[in-house]
């Protein structure tokens, strides 16, 4: 699209600055989240407004969140496992029913990470038997 308009060019400008501003904020509350629903609805509340689409700096600011939420519960996953790992065997049932509850609430961008998430636990069953 291209906009001849200096002043829609600006305001193009400035809601493409605007909608990063908003993604980073999202990044940083993400890197503190500790839940992966929280997580999945912090990294899937923002979607890029149409008037944006062909933005390229607003398209990778979109993409920074989304990999910093994959990172983020990729930690988050791997804390689950180890702690599963350590547990006795009478209450790793527990643990797995829980971490995959945990893993249902993994959708739309994040929705990869369950099947990475199960082949990382049963990697973690086969170590421990």
């Amino acid at each position: 699209m291209t906009l001849r308009d200096p002043v829609d060019k600006n305001m193009l400008r400035m809601e493409s600055r605007r909608f990063a501003a908003r993604c980073e904020a999202q990044a940083s509350s993400v890197e503190r989240a500790d839940t992966l629903r929280e997580i999945t609805r912090l990294s899937t509340s923002l979607s890029l407004p149409s008037v944006l689409s062909a933005d390229e700096p607003a398209r990778d600011a979109l993409r920074l969140l989304q990999t910093r939420a994959g990172d983020r519960a990729r930690e988050l996953i791997q804390e689950q496992i180890q702690a599963y790992a350590r547990a006795e065997d009478s209450h790793r049932e527990k643990l797995k029913r829980a971490m995959l509850d945990a893993w249902t609430n993994l959708t739309g961008p994040l929705g990869y990470l369950r099947s990475w998430a199960q082949g990382r636990l049963l990697a973690a069953e086969r170590r421990s038997e």
